[in-house]
C-alpha cells in the first residue's frame, strides 16, 4: 500500500486528515502571501474549511464580492501567527508559547472572528502575567477590550510597581500606560523617585528629553503629541473616499477588501485633534510635593525633564506651604505618597492605608483604568491547555449566580412592565433612540475599525438591535451603489460580561443606515452603565460624528459616553439604539 496514495486509510480521525492536507497543501484551491516583505511566506488554504471555521473566510471565498486575487495578500499579520490560526481551523490544536504570540495570535482570531481561539489567548495570559510582561498585556487587553484581563493586570501594576517601571520592558510600552500607572493613588513604591526615574530612562531612549536652558522647548512639547515608539506615522490628509490611496501611501495598491492594507488603525481627520499623551502629561502627574527638598534638588531637579524655573517652583513650593510661586501649570499638588503599603497588608490597589478596603464602586485614580467596577479580587478564566493537547469545543463565558434583583434572575422584572403590556397597545413595538449627530467627518478603516458606545437610561428597558452607517460612496467608486458590508457587534455590562453578540455579512446600500439586531432582546436595567461595541471588517470609508449626550425617546433618557472617557471610541459611528418594553425572547438562565 503506498503510503502517500492512499494516505486516508493510515489517519483514523478528522483532525489528521486534515492536518495532513494543511501540511502537504493537496487539494488547495486558495493562497495567502502573508507577512511583509522580505519575511513573507506563500501558505496554502482549503476555501470549504476555512469558511467552516471563520464567517469572514465564509464572506471572503462565497460572499457578493468573493475574493478573486490569488494569492490573496494579508500584510498586517505574523506568519507564524497565521500558521497558528491555520493549525486551529484544521485540527483544533491551539500553539501558545509566549505573550507576544498570543498578542499576535488573538488580533488574528479577532479579525477572523474565531472567538474560542481569542479566549483560549486570554486565558494564556492571565495564566502567564508577570511584572515584566504586564504592561503589554494591559495594553493587548485594552486594545481589544478584555476589561477583566485590563483589571488585572493594573492590580499586578499597583501591587509590583517597582519590579514593573525597573524591567528593561518598560522602556517600550505606551506613554498611555505609564499615564495610567500614574494616575494611581495606591502603588508599591519607596517613593515617588522610583517613577520619576523610570520615566527620566524612558525619556532618554525614545529621545523626549528637553534642552535644560530653554523653558520654550518644554513649551513646544506640549504642542506636538508624543505617541509611544509604536505610534503610527502621521498621515496629513484631507478625509473622504477620494483620497484613499493618498491616505494610506501606496497608491499602486488598490482596496478590495480589508487583508489589503498593512496598518490596522484606521486614520482619522477630525476638525478636533485626538488628544494622543506626551511626556509631559506624565512629568506632571509626578507628585514632587511628597518628596523633601534633597531627594528633589538632589534627583529631578537636575534632570532635563523639568526647565530651571519649574525646577525652582516645586522645590519652593516643596520647603514651605506659603511659597509665592505657584506650582508650574498643571503639575498635581497632591501630597499624599502612594507607598500605601505595608509588610502587614496585602498588596491590593483597593486596600487604603488602613488596609481595609474603600466601599464598593470607588476606584482609585481618576482615569484610564479598565472599565466597570474594580474589584479586589479578579478570577482567572479557566486554566489554558498545553501546546500540545487537543483544545476542547468551546464552554460558555462562566455567567454568576443569578441574585434577586438581578436581570439574571427570573424575579428580577418590575411588576410595571406587566401593567404596561396589559394597558398600552403599542407596547410590543420598536423605538429608535437616535443621537443628534453634529459635526460629520470621515474615518478611513484600513484593515479592523473599533468602536464602541457607553450608556445608561433612567427607564428600564429592553435593548433589540443597533444602527449604523454604511459606507461613503466615493466618486472612484462607479456604476455600483452596494458592497458587501462585514460587521460584528457585541453588548456588555459594567463589569465586561457579554449579554448578547451578532454579526452582520450582507450586501447594503452605500450612504445609508443598517439596522443591525442583536441574537435576543436583552434587558436593561435603569441607571446601570452599559457599553456597545462594533467591529467593522470592510475597507472603505464611514462617517463620523459627534453627538449630544442626552436624548430622550418616548419618556426613555439616554445619558451616552457615560464613565471614563476611553470607554468611548469613535461612539458618533454607532447612530440609534433600538429597545422595546417587552420581555418576549428573553432567555432565562
Amino acid at each position: 500500500m503506498d503510503p502517500i496514495i492512499d494516505w486516508q486509510i493510515s489517519r483514523h480521525d478528522i483532525k489528521s486528515r486534515g492536518q495532513y492536507l494543511l501540511e502537504t497543501g493537496k487539494w488547495a484551491d486558495c493562497h495567502f502571501l502573508v507577512g511583509q516583505e522580505p519575511n513573507h511566506q506563500m501558505l496554502a488554504g482549503h476555501k470549504l474549511i476555512l469558511a467552516m471555521a471563520s464567517p469572514v473566510f465564509e464572506a471572503m471565498f462565497y460572499g457578493g464580492l468573493a475574493e478573486k486575487n490569488d494569492p490573496i495578500p494579508i500584510l498586517d499579520i505574523d506568519p507564524s501567527a497565521f500558521k497558528s490560526l491555520l493549525e486551529y481551523i484544521y485540527t483544533d490544536k491551539i500553539s501558545i508559547n509566549s505573550v507576544d504570540r498570543a498578542c499576535e495570535l488573538c488580533y488574528g482570531a479577532k479579525k477572523y472572528m474565531l472567538p474560542h481561539v481569542v479566549e483560549q489567548c486570554i486565558t494564556f495570559l492571565w495564566s502567564d502575567l508577570c511584572p515584566k510582561n504586564v504592561c503589554r498585556a494591559y495594553e493587548f487587553a485594552k486594545l481589544f477590550e478584555e476589561p477583566r484581563l485590563m483589571e488585572k493586570c493594573l492590580q499586578i501594576m499597583c501591587t509590583k510597581t517597582i519590579d514593573v517601571v525597573q524591567d528593561s520592558s518598560f522602556e517600550d510600552v505606551e506613554l498611555s500606560t505609564i499615564i495610567t500607572i500614574l494616575d494611581q493613588d495606591v502603588l508599591n513604591i519607596d517613593s515617588e523617585l522610583n517613577l520619576f526615574w523610570a520615566i527620566n530612562k524612558y525619556a532618554e531612549k525614545h529621545g523626549l528629553c528637553a534642552s535644560r536652558n530653554s523653558d520654550s522647548s518644554q513649551s513646544n512639547n506640549d504642542q506636538d503629541p508624543v505617541g509611544s515608539p509604536q505610534s503610527p506615522p502621521t498621515v496629513d490628509v484631507e478625509a473622504g473616499p477620494s483620497n484613499v490611496q493618498r491616505a494610506v501611501g501606496n497608491p499602486s495598491m488598490p482596496l478590495g477588501n480589508n487583508d489589503q492594507q498593512a496598518a490596522p488603525i484606521p486614520l482619522i481627520n477630525t476638525n478636533r485633534q485626538q488628544e494622543l499623551p506626551t511626556i509631559r502629561d506624565a512629568i506632571r502627574r509626578i507628585r514632587f510635593l511628597s518628596l523633601n527638598p534633597q531627594q528633589f534638588a538632589e534627583g529631578p531637579a537636575r534632570t532635563n525633564l523639568l526647565t530651571q524655573s519649574e525646577a525652582f517652583a516645586i522645590l519652593m513650593n516643596i520647603s514651605t506651604s506659603n511659597s509665592c510661586y505657584p506650582m508650574p501649570e498643571g503639575f498635581t499638588t497632591n501630597k499624599n505618597p502612594r507607598n500605601a503599603f505595608s509588610d502587614s497588608t496585602p498588596a491590593s490597589p483597593m486596600a487604603g492605608p488602613s488596609g481595609n478596603a474603600p466601599p464598593m464602586g470607588h476606584r482609585p485614580g481618576t482615569s484610564g483604568g479598565p472599565s466597570g467596577l474594580f474589584t479586589q479580587h479578579v478570577p482567572p478564566p479557566q486554566p489554558a491547555p498545553l501546546p500540545s493537547q487537543t483544545v476542547p469545543a468551546p464552554a460558555p463565558a462562566p455567567v454568576p449566580a443569578a441574585h434577586p434583583g438581578s436581570p439574571q434572575s427570573p424575579d428580577f422584572y418590575p411588576d410595571y412592565l406587566d401593567e404596561l403590556r396589559a394597558n398600552d397597545s403599542n407596547y410590543d413595538r420598536k423605538y429608535y433612540c437616535r443621537r443628534i449627530m453634529r459635526q460629520q467627518t470621515e474615518c478611513l478603516n484600513t484593515s479592523v475599525l473599533d468602536c464602541s458606545l457607553t450608556f445608561i437610561v433612567d427607564r428600564s428597558v429592553c435593548i433589540t438591535g443597533i444602527e449604523v452607517p454604511s459606507q461613503v460612496q466615493g466618486s472612484s467608486i462607479v456604476g455600483n451603489d452596494r458592497y458587501s458590508e462585514l460587521l460584528y457587534a457585541h453588548l456588555l455590562d459594567a463589569h465586561g460580561s457579554r449579554l448578547t453578540y451578532t454579526h452582520c455579512n450582507q450586501r447594503v446600500q452605500y450612504n445609508s443606515m443598517l439596522e443591525i439586531a442583536f441574537d435576543r432582546p436583552v434587558f436593561i436595567q435603569r441607571h446601570k452603565m452599559y457599553k456597545i461595541g462594533v467591529v467593522f471588517n470592510k475597507v472603505g470609508w464611514y462617517p463620523v460624528s459627534q453627538s449630544v449626550a442626552k436624548v430622550n425617546c418616548d419618556n426613555v433618557c439616554f445619558t451616552f459616553c457615560v464613565g471614563s472617557q476611553s470607554e468611548s471610541v469613535r461612539d458618533g459611528l454607532i447612530r440609534t439604539i433600538v429597545f422595546t418594553y417587552t420581555r418576549d425572547g428573553i432567555a432565562y438562565p
